[in-house]
């Protein structure tokens, strides 16, 4: 009966298992057994490469017994001349060893593209994990540390467990062959010889639990570096202008040596295994030769079968001075494996809904919505009554903390209210996928996101290029005459999140990409704080030409920015206290009008 395989990770269905957890847990949480075995999925699918693999190996294992075996025929009783041709000796000797090179290649070969296939589909599960983490984790994970997991982390992984296996294929299945062949010759000298291997194996496990904790330690040690390095990369501007380069040096260099100090009692504990290996060792071998020489004395053995005997005995204490460093390597990719597997534990978005929105109209109703974020002291919002009508556009504005920006959250699908329910088009949000909730909105908010690539490709960003289309949002965002000027136009660089643009000219792609998606309803999260004021004045023209065809959702510090909405919404502590248009505010002489004049 055929085994059923183990569950296959596809990275297209996201088919991993996952854990409730709240952040990304200590590099030591799980056993390596444990680890060992969410592993096997990922290498199953080659599963046809690693018997390959066995295959090749045990064609070169097959080679070795006949070295002693060759020299067994060579001596035999003594050298005579006569007893054969000498010429075939050179020829049979290397032809064994072109053999066993033809047969290591392609084990090597099949085993690395084993696990390079490997490598790509367990970052596929990775990246696919990341994408779908709920919105708190990437409170708590930094992006280097992510970087690192994703990328390094499996590729380490790879390398380690496949030098390992490589060793155990390579140096394992010589040495079998090898102690069959001893058996065959002499079985009472290879059972002695077995005496000291409980002995061995009792200094590899206690050496193999010092690895692993000296692995976590160095690990753990190895992400704070990258952790700070990201820091110090993307806040350059912050520590340069504090002068804090002095600072931020001593810190990486504590971290450093933290590192360092990890790094080096893993390399110690790595590095006594063998010495203690072959110690122990050694004191078989020497008891073992003393008596094949005392038997050999006895039994008047032949010079042919006791040098046989030897040649055979030290081509297996070879082989198994490399098996002892084995398990160093095993250790050390699975603590990398903990560390790297608990990315796919991250809790993911919740997504119960199962209807879909097709043609949204845009209208959008919050009945007494209530959002608590945890830790916090009071709700971010409060029993929130709120309505949003299509075709319409709504301000909404208030000091720091007032809940605008939670709105948005909510509307999103990036958070969960505890109480009350929020309507699109009359359908409760919760009843509809995320995804196609999503759909519905085209966000500008004031922290600017732009990827690697050029204006074109941030612009029509998941979206099908359309060069005429491009120009068109570009006017409107009051970019086209920049854009137009550049060697490559559309096709121009922007950089690492825009680091060839200025800040005002981040912001107005943002708002390009904004208005080349075709979304009923449009947020703008202090999209032109960053603008002057003609390039304002310019982009809130261009957006007066889709009002009352869009839903235009509008949060804003300066004021100047929606007087001219359809209604505004004064927030504070989580509730609506205020609304109307400009003029109807300004009449009512309460918190909108304080904050025109405090403004002006």
């Amino acid at each position: 009966m055929q085994a059923s395989p183990p569950s296959d990770p596809q990275p297209q269905s996201l088919d991993v298992p996952t854990q409730d957890a709240q952040a990304l847990p200590a590099a030591t949480t799980p056993g390596l057994r444990q680890t060992a075995r969410r592993l096997l999925p990922f290498f199953w699918p080659q599963r046809w490469g690693l018997a390959l693999t066995m295959v090749a190996y045990l064609g070169a294992a097959a080679t070795e017994p006949l070295i002693p075996a060759l020299i067994q025929k060579i001596f035999g009783d003594g050298f005579h001349a006569d007893a054969f041709a000498v010429w075939w000796v050179p020829v049979v000797l290397v032809g064994l060893f072109v053999l066993r090179g033809i047969f290591s290649f392609l084990g090597q070969y099949l085993l690395n593209w084993t696990s390079s296939r490997t490598v790509m589909r367990l970052r596929l599960a990775l990246v696919d994990a990341l994408l779908q983490a709920d919105a708190a984790v990437y409170t708590s994970l930094q992006p280097g540390v992510a970087v690192s997991k994703v990328v390094n982390d499996p590729q380490q992984i790879m390398e380690r467990l496949s030098t390992s296996v490589i060793t155990l294929l390579r140096d394992g299945l010589p040495a079998l062959a090898m102690l069959g062949y001893l058996f065959f010759l002499n079985w009472q000298l290879t059972l002695l010889s077995m005496v000291t291997t409980p002995v061995m194996g009792f200094v590899v496990s206690k050496v193999s639990k010092r690895v692993r904790a000296m692995g976590s330690a160095a690990y753990d040690a190895q992400l704070g570096l990258v952790a700070k390095v990201e820091d110090v990369s993307r806040a350059w501007r912050v520590v340069r202008s504090f002068d804090a380069a002095e600072h931020e040096r001593r810190r990486f260099e504590q971290l450093a040596r933290e590192a360092q100090r990890a790094a080096l009692k893993t390399a110690a504990a790595n590095a006594s295994a063998q010495p203690l290996s072959q110690f122990v060792a050694s004191i078989g071998l020497s008891a073992i030769v003393s008596l094949a020489l005392l038997q050999a004395r006895g039994a008047h053995t032949g010079v042919g079968e006791f040098s046989a005997f030897i040649t055979a005995l030290l081509l297996l204490t070879s082989r198994l001075r490399h098996l002892t460093e084995v398990s160093q390597p095993i250790i050390n990719g699975l603590v990398v494996a903990q560390g790297c597997l608990q990315l796919l534990d991250t809790p993911r978005e919740q997504d119960s809904g199962s209807a879909t929105f097709e043609h949204c109209q845009g209208d959008l109703q919050l009945e007494g919505v209530t959002l608590r974020y945890p830790n916090a002291d009071r709700p971010a919002l409060d029993a929130l009554q709120l309505h949003i009508p299509s075709g319409r556009t709504t301000a909404l504005v208030g000091s720091s903390g007032a809940g605008k920006s939670s709105v948005i959250q909510l509307l999103l699908g990036f958070a969960r209210p505890q109480a009350g329910r929020i309507l699109l088009d009359g359908g409760d949000i919760a009843d509809h996928t995320r995804a196609s909730l999503r759909r519905q909105f085209a966000v500008v908010s004031q922290d600017i996101v732009l990827f690697d690539g050029s204006i074109a490709d941030n612009i029509a960003y998941a979206q099908q290029r359309d060069d005429a289309r491009l120009e068109q949002v570009l006017r409107a965002a009051h970019l086209w005459d920049f854009v137009h000027q550049q060697p490559l136009g559309l096709d121009s660089p922007v950089g690492a999140n825009g680091s060839l643009l200025s800040g005002g000219q981040r912001q107005r792609l943002a708002i390009a990409r904004a208005l080349y998606k075709e979304a009923p309803v449009w947020v703008f999260d202090e999209a032109t704080s960053a603008l002057d004021t003609e390039s304002e004045r310019a982009v809130q023209q261009a957006l007066e030409q889709w009002q009352g065809k869009k839903t235009l959702i509008v949060i804003a510090h300066r004021l100047s920015t929606v007087r001219h909405a359809d209604c505004i919404h004064v927030m504070s502590q989580g509730r609506v206290i205020e609304s109307g248009t400009h003029e109807t505010l300004l009449a009512l002489e309460g918190v909108y009008a304080g904050m025109v004049r405090a403004q002006h």
